[in-house]
């Protein structure tokens, strides 16, 4: 947005009644998350509150990652008595990765109204976990706890996309198993079909579970503190697949053998309206994106300068990437700009990536975060997703990369059809990024990685593994130690693929 409409519109909150702010007067030139800021602007000087609402409501659908509408109508309808709108509203901006205590208390009392205390209460402890001494939030904590815990675990299945008892065909050799367990009284385990499944803190699990020819039952059970357990249980039939003569059987590995479509997002910030500037980051972006796409990445994003909002980078992992991606999709999320790490109580770190229209000093409300990253991925069911973030932070919560052994018959199929998300930055907290000959020095080693360099088994094929071995050395040896790139897992256990061409 230039600099006279950001007057223009910071005129009409100041001088409400002087100016009339409108999607007609300002369409133009505008993407939908600024109709929607327009909206919202309108919205404050609107004296009739079903007009503020119904402004607000076309604010949220305009723009699905704008977190304040959401916040604003989910109250409203809280305040007026309906429930279930308010439920749904405050949810979404939960899943967003609101910051407002507030939201998350309001959000559990509404669930308290229909009874849902588990997940009221999850969301409780969310309220106190960002301020804790918001004596709303105690009251309502000792009146939910007061009651006896007698149900078991809330389940909730993302992978595979099934209601308890639905079926669905493949054929894989194993699936992936993820969803969500919460309960007030804390998930003692979860487990699918009797395996132990990775559980972390908020509750996401994983497993992946192979299959049988023919029908399959996916049994997920857990149990809480208390003992009280719950279960959910769906089929998945595996198909025999079609038989491929081995002199039919292409030398190197394909894209095609493992996924459907491959995504690409880059988002590069060279102009930001309050940061330094920087050089090369848009370049970089650029280059990333016509790498990927000469490689076989089909389906492309590009947000660049201006267009990086947060509320449109939100907007995508929210919203439009969820819709597009499919399970056996790939999605890398290229992002090259400033980042910042935040000191949390009792020695916790919080990492950001800055938004073009981040604020220096509010990184909490105008920067994304790596929670809500964290959270976001959950809603991309694409099988392989990978970050790579050309910016330094820490406070990533990434787990160890472990991957199989590549000695292990069929290893690229086995890795190719595990869920992963997986990410890689260009170096830690007080690390500042290096810019050399027209490019960042990170990305300039990450576009030689995926050429081929970083294959190091020589088969073809670079890992996200392979990827995050190859960068760290490389990086940190030609920066003399200045700049060290950061590498694991979110989730899974399979790995990203890079087809490496020309050979």
């Amino acid at each position: 947005m230039s600099w006279t409409i950001r007057l223009f519109v910071g005129l009409c909150i100041l001088l409400a009644g002087s100016c009339l702010v409108t999607t007609s007067s300002l369409a133009e030139g505008f993407t939908d998350c600024d109709k929607a800021k327009a909206l919202f602007v309108k919205s404050y000087r609107s004296a009739d509150q079903e007009e503020r609402i119904s402004l607000l409501v076309e604010a949220t659908e305009l723009c699905p990652g704008y977190i304040r509408p959401y916040e604003l109508v989910g109250h409203h309808y809280f305040k007026t008595g309906d429930n279930a709108k308010a439920v749904g509203y405050l949810r979404k901006a939960a899943e967003l990765g609101s910051g407002n205590h507030k939201l998350y208390h309001v959000l559990a009392e509404a669930l308290f109204r229909q009874q849902d205390l588990d997940e009221a209460h999850r969301h409780l402890v969310k309220s106190l976990s960002l301020r804790d001494d918001y004596p709303p939030a105690l009251a309502l904590k000792e009146e939910i706890e007061g009651g006896r815990d007698t149900s078991g675990p809330k389940i909730a299945l993302f992978d595979p996309p099934l209601q308890p008892g639905e079926k669905m065909a493949c054929v894989a050799e194993n699936i992936t198993v993820r969803g969500r367990v919460w309960d007030k009284s804390g998930i003692a385990w979860v487990r699918v079909n009797q395996w132990k499944a990775s559980l972390d803190e908020d509750g996401y699990f994983l497993k992946d579970t192979p299959l049988l020819v023919g029908e399959n039952r996916i049994v997920i059970s857990a149990e809480d503190r208390l003992g009280n357990a719950s279960r959910l249980e769906v089929t998945v039939e595996r198909h025999e697949p079609e038989v491929v003569r081995i002199a039919e059987k292409p030398s190197m590995p394909r894209a095609g053998d493992l996924y459907e479509k491959s995504f690409v997002v880059v988002i590069g910030i060279n102009d930001y309206e309050k940061w330094p500037r920087l050089e090369f980051a848009v370049t970089d972006a650029k280059a990333v994106r016509d790498k990927l796409e000469a490689s076989g990445f089909d389906q492309v994003i590009s947000l660049l300068d201006k267009e990086a909002t947060q509320r449109r980078i939100l907007s995508l992992l929210s919203d439009e990437l969820p819709r597009k991606v499919g399970r056996n999709d790939r999605v890398i999320i290229f992002f090259a700009g400033h980042g910042q790490t935040e000191e949390m109580s009792k020695g916790a770190k919080k990492g950001y990536i800055i938004p073009v229209d981040g604020d220096i000093s509010n990184s909490s409300y105008t920067a994304i975060s790596m929670e809500q990253i964290r959270e976001l991925s959950n809603l991309i069911s694409a099988k392989h997703v990978l970050y790579v973030m050309d910016a330094c932070y820490s406070g990533l919560g990434l787990a160890r990369s472990g991957g199989l052994d590549p000695g292990i018959g069929g290893y690229l199929r086995k890795v190719g059809s595990m869920r992963t998300v997986q990410m890689i930055t260009a170096g830690g907290q007080q690390e500042q990024v290096i810019e050399r000959e027209g490019h960042g020095l990170f990305t300039r080693y990450f576009l030689r990685a995926i050429e081929g360099e970083a294959d190091i088994n020589n088969d073809g094929v670079v890992t996200g593994t392979e990827l995050g071995a190859y960068l760290r050395p490389k990086v940190s040896i030609a920066s003399s130690n200045a700049q060290t790139p950061l590498f694991g897992r979110l989730e899974g256990e399979g790995e990203f693929l890079f087809f490496v061409t020309g050979r």
